[in-house]
């Protein structure tokens, strides 16, 4: 199965119109996930003119697991590709920005999925929210940045979604705008419920603050935050957030958040 939803004519212009094409594209590599996914940047130019920078994924060998557990949700497989796809969607209808959803594919077996792919539009914003905290250091602009992404975050958890991916390289932000405007990426993992309890909540947040290096935030912002973020200081919401935190960073890729360089 292929979805094209926007830019078909320049899709088959590029050769990334079927799934044939798709698998034998080649083009300049971002990253190559161990041999079972890989990312390419495609820098193309619009029909009309101007510069159109797209992002291909490419799942290789997918997990048999993420398939089963679709089937299970839904009693028909879907691809990880579809899945971030339907997420980006969700996110859309409840008013929060992610990467221009252009085109996606699948094959899919009984039980799990063969081969998926996902085309998008670069993300909005100058950089990652990562990027943000390392390089800038002018107090009055870091305040405008975080307290409007803890209004970004309670607005996703107030439309009944959530993410254990919740991440500062996932989130790519505007600084300029104001308010600073966000776009999520990489949104593979999406909770939809009609409401987001306290652990799902803290959940997230621990996810954003373990991306969040100690060197680059103090522990005043990470404060400020959260009372944004809820309203007021909710001590039980701190407290679940570290007790979260605590339990990420016995994972090894969560250890750079107390490195001092």
């Amino acid at each position: 199965m292929v979805v094209i939803a926007k830019h078909r004519a320049l899709l088959e212009q590029l050769g990334l119109a079927t799934l044939a094409q798709v698998k034998a594209f080649k083009g300049e590599l971002v990253k190559n996930h161990k041999g079972r996914r890989d990312i390419l940047r495609i820098k193309t130019i619009r029909p009309e003119g101007g510069e159109l920078v797209l992002f291909l994924k490419r799942t290789w060998r997918p997990y048999k697991k993420d398939g089963l557990r679709s089937l299970l949700r839904r009693g028909r497989v879907w691809s990880i590709a579809r899945e971030e796809w339907e997420n980006s969607a969700a996110l859309e209808r409840a008013g929060l920005q992610a990467a221009g959803r252009v085109a996606f594919g699948e094959e899919c077996g009984p039980c799990w999925e063969n081969f998926s792919y996902l085309i998008t539009e670069v993300a909005h914003g100058q950089q990652t929210v990562e990027q943000f905290l390392r390089e800038c250091r002018v107090r009055v602009a870091r305040r405008r940045v975080f307290d409007a992404l803890a209004r970004e975050i309670r607005r996703m958890h107030d439309a009944g979604l959530a993410t254990p991916d919740l991440f500062t390289r996932h989130l790519f932000v505007d600084a300029s705008a104001t308010p600073p405007k966000f776009c999520f990426i990489d949104m593979a993992r999406l909770d939809q419920k009609k409401q987001i309890g306290a652990r799902l909540r803290a959940r997230d947040l621990a996810a954003l603050n373990v991306t969040a290096p100690l060197r680059c935030v103090c522990l005043r912002e990470r404060l400020r935050f959260l009372k944004i973020y809820a309203g007021r200081l909710d001590r039980r919401l701190v407290s679940l957030v570290a007790a979260r935190t605590s339990y990420l960073l016995q994972r090894r890729k969560f250890h750079d958040f107390l490195m001092a360089q």
